[in-house]
Parts: structure tokens; sequence; C-alpha cells
């Protein structure tokens, strides 16, 4: 009977957490997959099952294929142009140059503040009429440039406030890495004969690779979920120029109330990154990059 009782007791202390994580997490998924194959629109009436109508919409709409494309020239252009900062700034930081504590401590500001405070700010230098970086372009004698009124500059201005907010996170965990590297290591290969070249290539990158990759998959995760800066600065706008994914998922989903049709987006979304990581994870592992 006590043994009973014991068992009882594991059970009822088990039950509450058991009831939190299916009423935050797996009841909340299975509602979006009910969503996502159904008509809803809230005030209008309850869910309406349309099965796969929303999927197969999604595949007809050439708004959704720009959005998405869009996405991954994004992603891919700030996590390249951070990757290459975070791995040259990184190695200027790992040296005994003057004020290193101090550029260490200013790097790393722009990643503690909040995304939609930058944005503002950005929002105010990057004003075509009287932001700071137009009047400064003007001692030289050029024109003002529309960097949020115009398709190319827009886009090039998300990237540039993505790069300035987050190379920091690239800098000091690849630094972190760089770091951890015995300086035995440096000093025989130089005792060697060895260049800094040969040293940085074929030491330094090869010990920190599993942390660049690493770092690398964690900073495209969460590029591609990017929307409060492409709120602030453009509004995914002008047109459609600066329309991520996310964005357009927003906008459907709560500008246009069509709450089925941006689930089953999201859904799409969602099982594409995660069987591209899925994949690329197979093969870093297969390599011997991943552990």
């Amino acid at each position: 009977m006590a043994l009973r009782a014991e068992r009882r007791m594991k059970y009822a202390m088990i039950l509450p957490v058991l009831v939190f994580i299916l009423s935050l997490a797996i009841f909340p998924l299975i509602f979006s997959i009910l969503i996502s194959l159904s008509q809803w629109t809230p005030g209008t009436g309850g869910l309406r099952f349309v099965g796969l109508k929303n999927f197969i919409d999604m595949v007809r709409d050439p708004r959704f294929a720009h959005a998405f494309s869009l996405s991954f020239l994004y992603v891919g252009s700030v996590v390249g142009i951070e990757l290459g900062l975070g791995i040259l700034l990184a190695m200027i930081l790992q040296k005994d140059v003057v004020g290193k504590n101090f550029f260490r401590v200013v790097y790393m500001l722009p990643m503690l503040l909040s995304p939609v405070a930058i944005s503002y700010v950005w929002k105010m230098i990057l004003d075509y009429n009287r932001g700071p970086l137009n009047y400064f372009l003007s001692w030289f004698g050029i024109a003002p440039v529309e960097w949020l009124g115009k398709g190319g500059t827009a886009l090039l201005s998300l990237i540039l406030v993505d790069v300035w907010q987050w190379t920091p996170f690239m800098i000091f965990t690849i630094l972190a890495a760089f770091e951890s590297i015995s300086e035995e290591l440096y000093e025989a290969a130089l005792v060697d004969g060895a260049s800094h070249a040969h040293v940085f290539f074929h030491i330094t990158l090869p010990v920190a690779f599993p942390v660049i990759v690493t770092v690398l998959l964690l900073r495209t995760i969460d590029a591609f979920k990017v929307f409060d800066t492409v709120y602030v600065l453009t509004g995914g706008g002008p047109g459609t120029a600066t329309e991520t994914l996310n964005f357009y998922i927003y906008l459907k989903g709560f500008r246009s109330f069509n709450l089925g049709y941006g689930t089953a987006m999201s859904w799409v979304q969602l099982v594409i990154i995660s069987i591209m990581f899925t994949y690329l994870t197979r093969f870093l592992q297969r390599i011997g990059a991943l552990r």
C-alpha cells in the first residue's frame, strides 16, 4: 500500500508540469495545424475546414514566392557579411592592439540594445530630409539618397542595420574560440618556419571551425525570424521590395485577418527551414565539423 501511494504521489507531482507543457506547447501546435487547414477570419464565424486549399493558394501566390526568395537573399547577405567581419575583427582583437578592451566594450553595445529601439534610431539617421547620414554625405558633394524610399537602397539599409547590430555576436563568439587555442601550437608552427597566414589557415581556422559553424547556424536561424526591423524601418516597402516572409505572414494573418493562410505559410517556412538545417547539420557531422 505504501509503495502504491508513493507511486501515486510521484505521478501527482509530475501532473502539473505535464499539463503546463501540453497547454503551452502541444495544444497550440495541434491547433495551428487545424487553422492551416481551415478558413478563419476572427469575428465572422468559426473555423471552416478547407483542406489543402491554403497550401494550393500559396503555390499560386507570386507574392509568397517573392517574400520567400527575399528572405533567403536577406539572410544570406547579413550572415555572410557578419561572418566575414566577425572573423576579421576577432583576429584584430586577439592581438595586443592599443585600446583593445575599449573596442571590445564598444563592439558589444549594439547587441545589448533592443532591435526596435535601434530601428527607430536608424530610421532617423537614414531620413531623406533631416537624416545626419545625408547631411554628412553633402559635405562631399553627394546628393541626398532615399535610403528607405527605393527598393535597392531600402533592402541595403535593412542589411546595414542588421550587420551593425549582430556582428558583435559573431566577433565575441569567434574571439572566444580563437583565444581558447593553446599558444604552444602557434609557437611550434612559427618555430618550424610557418608564416602567419599558414598558421591562421591551418591551425586557427580548423581548430575554431566547429564554433564558427555553430554560431553560423544560430545566426542564420535568428536572421530568418526578422520582423521588427522591417516593421519599423520600411513596413515592407516601398511596394514589396523589403517584404520578407515573416512580414508577409504578419500582413496576411493580422492585417487581412486571413489566419488560415498565414498559419499555412508559417508551417511551410518551418518545414523548409527545418529540412534545410537537418541536412546541413548531418553534412557537417559527416565532415567532422560538429560532434
